[in-house]
């Protein structure tokens, strides 16, 4: 894993953490997104955990030029502050997750694990304004018409759970199902709200009533 926090307290203390977690490892620290896209090159980390807000170079440029390296390595942005087009350009840039500098390190644990098993992960904080703001403004979302998509109980069910920003290992603790079960649920949900990650079907679901 590669760290990159201009904040350099802050960029040792999850160093320090991580390297608790005998699943992980930190292979590099960056200071700014220049350094970071340069160790990735150099290191080629499996996931990236960055700050959106650094200078010369901010997280969501570099977590765009570090998807162009194509090198499989996933990126997970950290910031403090409220949402602005941030989240949604990180997303667009190639960011696997999204998450609060606020995480208790359990939080911060489970995420880094989802991300590592292919996950798009928000934090519930984030994952509720994104939501919002998607409502709010009325963003354009695939889908089809809301009249031509059913759901059965147990899909509304995950639905729920994901839009409460649970991973899927802990939306089959919830409903007593396997991991494995529980991707089949939203790999199908996916494909009846045509859409493309977790975030597109959370926003649909809330949207459409789904997950009420």
């Amino acid at each position: 894993m590669l760290v990159a926090d201009d904040h350099a307290l802050f960029r040792d203390g999850v160093c320090s953490l991580i390297h608790r977690w005998p699943e992980f490892g930190v292979v590099g620290c960056a200071a700014d997104g220049e350094e970071a896209v340069r160790l990735c090159a150099e290191l080629r980390p499996d996931l990236v955990l960055m700050d959106v807000r650094m200078e010369p170079m901010g997280g969501v440029e570099a977590a765009q030029a570090i998807s162009a390296l194509e090198l499989g390595a996933r990126v997970a942005m950290l910031t403090v502050s409220d949402l602005g087009d941030d989240v949604y350009q990180a997303l667009r840039n190639g960011a696997h997750g999204y998450l609060s500098k606020n995480e208790s390190a359990e939080q911060l644990h489970d995420a880094l694990v989802s991300l590592m098993e292919g996950q798009t992960v928000l934090s519930p904080a984030i994952a509720a304004k994104v939501l919002t703001e998607f409502t709010a403004a009325g963003r354009t979302m695939p889908g089809g018409s809301p009249d031509a998509v059913r759901l059965s109980f147990r899909e509304r069910q995950v639905l729920r759970l994901l839009v409460e920003g649970m991973s899927n290992v802990e939306i089959g603790r919830s409903l007593h199902l396997s991991e494995g079960t529980v991707k089949k649920y939203l790999g199908t949900i996916m494909t009846k709200l045509h859409a493309r990650n977790r975030v597109q079907v959370a926003v649909l679901g809330l949207r459409r009533g789904f997950a009420e």
